[in-house]
C-alpha cells in the first residue's frame, strides 16, 4: 500500500520537509511484483512520482546515484533517489 504510507509520511512531515525514496533495480524475482518487474528503470521512477503525486506531494526530483567504478571493473547496479517535498 505505497499510497497510504506516503499519506502517513506527507502528514508527519512538517511543511517544506522532505522524503527520500530510493530504488534499485537489484530485486528478489520472487518477491517483487510482476509489473516492477516488467518496467525499466525510468518507469520505475515515474511510478513513484505517481505514487507520491497521488499522496498529495508536489513533482519529485529524480537522481542517478549510481557509483561510477575504474574502466575494466564489473558495473554496479543502478541507483536512484526521488526526492519529494511537503
Amino acid at each position: 500500500h505505497p499510497i497510504e504510507v506516503l499519506k502517513e509520511v506527507r502528514r508527519v512531515l512538517k511543511p517544506g520537509g522532505k522524503a527520500i525514496i530510493s530504488q534499485s533495480n537489484r530485486c528478489f524475482p520472487s518477491k517483487a511484483i510482476a509489473m516492477w518487474l516488467n518496467m525499466n528503470d525510468r518507469q520505475h521512477l515515474e511510478l513513484i512520482n505517481g505514487y507520491a503525486k497521488y499522496a498529495g506531494f508536489g513533482p519529485g526530483i529524480a537522481y542517478d546515484i549510481t557509483a561510477s567504478v575504474p574502466a575494466g571493473e564489473p558495473n554496479n547496479d543502478p541507483m536512484f533517489i526521488v526526492e519529494i517535498s511537503k
